[in-house]
C-alpha cells in the first residue's frame, strides 16, 4: 500500500499488485461525497422523507463512505443502519496514514471515524446515536447471510480492469436482490457492459453527472 494525495487535499491508497488507487485521483473526498452521499442518500431522501433507513456498501476500502455516512446521520439525525463487506480490510495503520479523521470540522466527526476504523468484523456496533455499523470480512460473491430490503446500495468495487467478476450479472443479481422496491443502487462507474448486466436483472438505470473529473456515473433503481 502507497499513501497518495488527490486533487482535493484528501488522501487515498494505490494498490501496486492492481495498479489501482481506491478513489479517483481528482479528489478522493469530493468523490465519495457526489457519488454515494448526494447522489445516492440524499437522492433517496429527497424522494421519500425517511427517518431510518438501511444502507449496504459493496467494498468497506478506507472506510471514506461509511465515515461520511455517519456524519450525515449525525447531523441530519437519520438513523443508519449501514452493513459493509469487505475481502480484503486495510489495516489501522494504513487507516491513521490517511488522515481522514481530519477531513470534515464537525466535533464530533474524528471520533466517529475512529470507532468505524477499530470496530470489530462481524459485529453490528452503534457508532452514534444515528448510526449502526456492522463491517464484514468476506467476498461478496460467496457471501449468502444478506438481509433484504435495503434503501441505497453503495456499490464501491475496483474498476473492470482490476476486479471484472464483481462488474458481472451475479454480482448485480445479488443487488437486486437485496435491495427493497425503490431502493437505489450508485457507483462511480459508467461502463456500458455494466450498464447492460445492471438492466439484465430488473434495475432501471441511468447516466448521471459524475464526480468531478469523471463526466458520468450510474444511478440504478429497483422497480
Amino acid at each position: 500500500m502507497k499513501v497518495v494525495d488527490t486533487k482535493d487535499g484528501s488522501k487515498s491508497l494505490y494498490l501496486p499488485e492492481l495498479d489501482e488507487t481506491y478513489h479517483s485521483h481528482h479528489g478522493a473526498l469530493q468523490e465519495s461525497q457526489h457519488v454515494y452521499i448526494k447522489s445516492g442518500l440524499e437522492h433517496l431522501l429527497e424522494k421519500e422523507d425517511l427517518d431510518s433507513l438501511r444502507i449496504f456498501e459493496m467494498g468497506f476500502g478506507t472506510g471514506l463512505n461509511a465515515f461520511l455516512t455517519a456524519d450525515f446521520a449525525r447531523k441530519n439525525k437519520k438513523r443508519i443502519h449501514f452493513r459493509t463487506i469487505e475481502k480484503f480490510p486495510i489495516s489501522l495503520a494504513d487507516h491513521d496514514s490517511l488522515e481522514y479523521s481530519s477531513l470534515l470540522p464537525s466535533p464530533d466527526y474524528a471520533g466517529d471515524c475512529n470507532a468505524i476504523a477499530e470496530s470489530p468484523w462481524g459485529k453490528e456496533v452503534e457508532i452514534n446515536p444515528y448510526f449502526i455499523l456492522e463491517k464484514i470480512k468476506a467476498d461478496f460473491l460467496d457471501y449468502s447471510q444478506f438481509d433484504p430490503a435495503f434503501d441505497v446500495l453503495y456499490f464501491d468495487a475496483f474498476g473492470y480492469r482490476a476486479q471484472s467478476e464483481l462488474w458481472e450479472k451475479e454480482s448485480f443479481e445479488i443487488c437486486a436482490a437485496i435491495l427493497r422496491k425503490g431502493g437505489v443502487l450508485v457507483t462511480y462507474a459508467a461502463k456500458g457492459l455494466a450498464r447492460r448486466n445492471m438492466i439484465s436483472v430488473g434495475l432501471e438505470v441511468e447516466k448521471i453527472p459524475g464526480a468531478p473529473g469523471k463526466r458520468e456515473m450510474m444511478r440504478a433503481t429497483k422497480v
